[in-house]
C-alpha cells in the first residue's frame, strides 16, 4: 500500500519496493497536487499487485513500454536477429513459465555462449546445417565460470552444448508460434546434430558401507541429513527445506506405522534480480541476507515439478531419531533464547538460520576423508536409496517413484536396469554352479555307473582289456603310439 503525505506546498507518494539485493527500501514520489499524487498512489498500487515490490515508473514511461511490447509482438521484421528475438522470448515465454533459478541459468547460458557466438544470425536464416556446425565448434570454447568460481580450464562439455540446444530449439519454437519464422517451416533446431554426450555412472556406496558410515558420523546433523536421503529417497535441498509442521512423528503414528514427512517445498539460493524480475514466483519465504550487497538470496520455494510434492512413509527408527533430534533442537532454542531464530527448520544451524546444501556436502566429504570411504557425492545417497527399494520391492518402479518423486518413470527404471545387470551377473554364477560344474563329473561317472559291456567280438579277455585301455587314452597318446608302430 502506498500512502500520501503534503510537505509545504508539495505531496510526495510514499511506497515500499525491493531492491536488488533484496533489501526493503522506501520510495517518495513529489507531485504538484494532491489530485496528481492520489492519481500516482492509484498507479502505484495497482503496478505493484500486477508485477511485485518493484520501483514503479512513471505512467508515461509505462505506456511507452506497453506500446514498445506490442510493437515487438506485431513486428515480423525478416532482419530481426537472434538476439533480439532472445530478449522477446525471455521477457514473454521466460518469464510465465521459468523458475527464479531456471530464469537466471538460462539467461546467463544465453549471454555466455548464444548472444556472442551466433547471436547476430538472422533469425530466417538460421539453418539445421549451421546449428549442427555451431554446436561442434563449441567444443573448443572455454567454459565460462561462475559467478565467485575459478576457471576449470576445460572447454564447453557435451551435457552443456545439449542445454544450451534445448533452449535455443524452444525459442525457436515460440518463434514458429508468433510467426517471426514462417509457420509452414520445421524448427532447424529439431534435426540438428548434437556431439554424444558420454553416460558417467554414477559412484555408489553399497548398503554396507552407509551402514558403517552412519555408526561412524558423529556429527547428529550430517547423520539425520544421510537418513532422510537414504530412508526417503529425498534431495538435499527437500531435506534442508523441510519445517516440522511436515513432520508427522507423534507417538500414535509412530506406533501403528503412520510416521511421515510431508515433502511441499526446498531450499534454494536464488538471484535476487531474477526472483524481482519474476514478482516472487514460487516463493514461499525469503530470508534475512547476511552480507551487504549481496546479489543472491536463501529461499524457501515450491518444488520444481508437480510429481516433487509427495508423502513419504518413515521406518520407524528414522521416526524415533527424529524425536530425539527434535527435542534435542528445542533444548538449545531455549537455551539461546531470542539468540536463535526460530524458523521452524528441521535442518538447522547452531542459531536456527538454515542450512545451506554445501555445508551438507562438505561436511559429507568430510565424512569420507576421515574414515577412508570411496568418495562419493552426498546425491548418490538417494541413488544408492532407489536402488535398495527397488531390490527390496522386487522391481516395483511405481511405489519407488512415489517415493522419489521423479517426473518420469524412466529415472526409476535405469537404476532398476543396473539391479537387473547385477542379478544377471550371479544368474550365471549360480549356472556355473548348478550346471555346469556337474557337467564332467557326470561324464566320467556315467560309465560306471552304468556298466556298459562291450561286445566280445570273439576276443580274448586280455585283448579286451588292451582295448579298453586304448580307448581311453588321449588323442596325443594314440597318436605318438601309431606313430612308433609304423616306424617299425
Amino acid at each position: 500500500m502506498a500512502s500520501i503525505k503534503k510537505r509545504k506546498s508539495t505531496f510526495s507518494v510514499i511506497y515500499w519496493y525491493l531492491d536488488n539485493a533484496g533489501e526493503r527500501k522506501q520510495k517518495w514520489d513529489t507531485l504538484e497536487t494532491k489530485k496528481e499524487a492520489k492519481q500516482r498512489k492509484a498507479f502505484v498500487e495497482y503496478y505493484q499487485e500486477k508485477y511485485g515490490y518493484v520501483i514503479v515508473p512513471l505512467e508515461e514511461q509505462f505506456a511507452r513500454q506497453i506500446d514498445e511490447s506490442k510493437k515487438e509482438l506485431d513486428s515480423t521484421d525478416e532482419d530481426i536477429t537472434l538476439c533480439d528475438f532472445l530478449k522477446i522470448f525471455v521477457n514473454l515465454y521466460g518469464t510465465s513459465k521459468w523458475s527464479p533459478s531456471t530464469f537466471s541459468s538460462k539467461v546467463g547460458t544465453i549471454e555466455n555462449y548464444i548472444n556472442p557466438l551466433i547471436g547476430d544470425w538472422k533469425l530466417n536464416e538460421i539453418t539445421t546445417k549451421k546449428l549442427s556446425a555451431y554446436y561442434n565448434d563449441l567444443l573448443s570454447v572455454p567454459e565460462v565460470p561462475r559467478a565467485n568460481r575459478k576457471a576449470t580450464g576445460r572447454c564447453v562439455q557435451p551435457a552443456n552444448i545439449k542445454k544450451i540446444h534445448d533452449i535455443i530449439r524452444c525459442a525457436l519454437n515460440q518463434a514458429i508460434r508468433w510467426e517471426y519464422i514462417d509457420t509452414n517451416k520445421r524448427n532447424p533446431a529439431s534435426l540438428a546434430t548434437l556431439p554424444k554426450v558420454p553416460k558417467v555412472k554414477r559412484k555408489v556406496w553399497s548398503v554396507d558401507t552407509f551402514r558403517e558410515a552412519i555408526q561412524q558420523s558423529d556429527d547428529d546433523l550430517l547423520t539425520i541429513c544421510m537418513h532422510l536421503a537414504f530412508s526417503c529417497s529425498m534431495r538435499i535441498g527437500e531435506i534442508t527445506g523441510l519445517t516440522w509442521e511436515d513432520v508427522v512423528i507423534d507417538e500414535q503414528s509412530i506406533a501403528t506405522n503412520n510416521a511421515r514427512v510431508i515433502i511441499n517445498k526446498e531450499l534454494s539460493r536464488v538471484n535476487a534480480q531474477a526472483m524481482q524480475k519474476l514478482k516472487e514466483k514460487d516463493i514461499i519465504k525469503i530470508f534475512p541476507t547476511q552480507k551487504p550487497h549481496c546479489t543472491t538470496r536463501l529461499v524457501l520455494k515450491t518444488p520444481k515439478t508437480e510429481t516433487s510434492n509427495r508423502t513419504v512413509w518413515l521406518p520407524k527408527t528414522v521416526a524415533e531419531l527424529l524425536v530425539q533430534y527434535q527435542k534435542d533442537q528445542k533444548e538449545l532454542q531455549e537455551f539461546l533464547g531470542d539468540a536463535y531464530n526460530n524458523y521452524n527448520l528441521v535442518i538447522a544451524l547452531e542459531n536456527g538460520n538454515p542450512v545451506e546444501s554445501r555445508i551438507v556436502r562438505d561436511r559429507f566429504q568430510k565424512l569420507c576423508e576421515q574414515n577412508g570411504y570411496e568418495q562419493v557425492v552426498f546425491h548418490s545417497l538417494r541413488h544408492l536409496s532407489t536402488g535398495y527399494k527397488l531390490k527390496m520391492t522386487n522391481g516395483d518402479v511405481k511405489s519407488v517413484q512415489g517415493d522419489t518423486g521423479h517426473a518420469e518413470a524412466e529415472m526409476v527404471t535405469d537404476v532398476y536396469s543396473e539391479i537387473i545387470d547385477e542379478d544377471r551377473r550371479y544368474n550365471a554364477q549360480k549356472m556355473d554352479e548348478q550346471f555346469y560344474s556337474t557337467l564332467n563329473h557326470d561324464s566320467e561317472m556315467q560309465p560306471q555307473n552304468e556298466e556298459v559291456q562291450p561286445e566280445n567280438n570273439g576276443l580274448s579277455d586280455s585283448d579286451m582289456e588292451l582295448l579298453q585301455l586304448l580307448k581311453s587314452l588321449t588323442p596325443e597318446m594314440k597318436a605318438m603310439l601309431l606313430k612308433q608302430s609304423a616306424s617299425k
